[in-house]
């Protein structure tokens, strides 16, 4: 899968793995990043986004422990619910069972783990299958 995000879109990523944090710059050097919920949800607050990619695991708890409720991606997502986001979310967590209570409290997000897609800046926003 390709996502084609305008240049003009504010573009917010929950993620805390460097490797991934990189990446993500690379592709898209406009986005604005937070690699905890504390953070995310301050920068979430006071700015609007177009397009949200969430990851659900954000330290070695939510792998131990899938069914905590906060600090993770869950905590995101509940509250882009709750506020009723009207933009583009993808859940590009690879955490499968995390991704998926995402998903039922965003039923209009795409889940599309990292690696599974690819990502670039154009004039016109587009998935494109691969």
């Amino acid at each position: 899968m390709v996502f084609k995000i305008p240049r003009s879109w504010p573009v917010f990523v929950l993620e805390d793995s460097a490797d991934r944090i990189g990446w993500l710059r690379r592709h898209v050097p406009h986005v604005t990043m937070a690699a905890s919920c504390n953070e995310a949800l301050r920068i979430l607050f006071k700015r609007e986004f177009k397009i949200v990619f969430l990851d659900h695991d954000l330290g070695f708890l939510d792998a131990a422990y899938p069914d905590r409720l906060h600090g993770n991606g869950k905590e995101i997502a509940r509250y882009l619910a709750r506020t009723t986001f009207p933009g583009v979310v993808v859940i590009h967590s690879k955490h499968e069972a995390g991704a998926n209570v995402m998903k039922a409290h965003l039923p209009q997000a795409t889940l599309a783990p990292f690696g599974k897609f690819e990502i670039e800046v154009s004039d016109v926003f587009a998935f494109e299958p691969r």
